[in-house]
């Protein structure tokens, strides 16, 4: 199966050779300033003492500088990386009147926060993030055109939304006009909490077929895969919808994309070969997911079982966690291409 890039009367920027882990998460205590918060159910995750850990925070009041201290360090400590776009993360909104529910919300990151960070780092992309049923979505999403975002974001289950709903097609009729990306979590969701478990239904990437069919260019995420393997058996239908969207994709002239992001973990292993062979190179995006945690025992092409161990114990003395990943994800034997492709699709963005 091959794929062909439709460029109809797309404007192309300069594609670059840059390598854009294209999915990098932030997230911080309520902060007046900035406008993040995030809930009390959020504080019970995994993934809050993750970030704890990696901010040296156990044992000490965590707050915003700290967050972003420690991820601009990643970020710019990598020696692999060219740049990396950090996602914001909009409030759950009402669908009936369009109003914000931060009782609902269990990570709020504002676009201006990240807006404008992206501006004075010159290695940080703007990963925007915009409900749809928000009364001032048009207005919201101009204001990320304007700071030059280069994707929107959606976690269906954790921001309540129904990608399948005729409410979103004004919207995506606007992301297709200006060839901005929409982003979108499938699989299960176990970071970010919801406040309706109904809502989880909405992760299966068969929700993104309206956008799709209105032309966005829509990536999912983690190849919508379970994170825990066999024992993740509500959610073993997304990777065959995942597959059979990708067998269709060429045929409707869909803008269909996966990122890598959150592969590098030993229970994701038995997906990659299905992955290699089914989604073509051109289509598959390189992410990280960071600070979500990653494992040097992951798939791997070595031939041999020594060669295999010198690989690991090369991965496990690197210090940057970008580059761990992107050594990890090379080793899986994807095409090159992946490392670039970011690069390439967000210089056809229409600003």
């Amino acid at each position: 199966m091959i794929f062909h890039l439709p460029l109809n009367d797309w404007t192309l920027g300069t594609v670059s050779n840059e390598i854009i882990d294209m999915h990098i998460h932030f997230g911080a205590p309520k902060d007046e300033e900035s406008g993040c918060f995030w809930s009390e159910e959020f504080t019970r995750t995994a993934a809050y003492y993750a970030m704890l850990l990696l901010t040296k925070s156990l044992f000490k009041k965590i707050n915003i500088e700290r967050v972003r201290k420690h991820l601009l360090s990643t970020i710019n400590g990598s020696e692999h990386v060219t740049k990396s776009v950090l996602l914001a993360m909009d409030q759950v909104y009402d669908e009936s009147d369009g109003t914000s529910l931060p009782e609902m919300t269990h990570l709020y990151v504002p676009n201006q926060y990240i807006a404008q960070m992206s501006k004075v780092e010159d290695r940080v992309l703007f990963g925007a993030s915009v409900h749809p049923y928000r009364n001032d979505w048009n207005d919201e999403l101009d204001f990320c055109l304007e700071n030059k975002a280069v994707l929107c974001k959606w976690i269906p289950s954790s921001q309540l939304i129904n990608p399948s709903r005729s409410q979103c097609v004004p919207f995506y009729r606007k992301l297709a006009d200006h060839h901005l990306p929409l982003l979108c979590h499938c699989g299960p969701e176990y970071t970010i909490p919801t406040s309706l478990h109904v809502y989880n239904e909405y992760n299966n990437p068969k929700y993104l077929r309206t956008a799709l069919d209105e032309g966005v260019t829509v990536i999912i995420a983690h190849c919508s895969l379970p994170y825990f393997g066999i024992l993740d058996v509500d959610y073993h239908d997304d990777f065959e919808e995942f597959l059979k969207l990708f067998k269709q994709a060429e045929k409707k002239g869909w803008m269909l994309y996966a990122d890598l992001s959150a592969i590098c973990t030993p229970m994701r292993a038995p997906y990659i070969d299905d992955i290699q062979n089914h989604v073509p190179a051109e289509r598959i995006l390189f992410g990280s997911d960071y600070p979500i945690p990653l494992f040097e025992l992951s798939y791997n092409k070595s031939i041999n079982f020594l060669s295999w161990l010198r690989f690991i114990l090369k991965v496990a003395k690197m210090k940057n966690p970008l580059d761990k990943n992107y050594a990890l994800i090379k080793g899986m034997g994807f095409d090159e291409v992946i490392f670039t492709n970011a690069a390439t699709l967000f210089s056809m963005i229409k600003y």
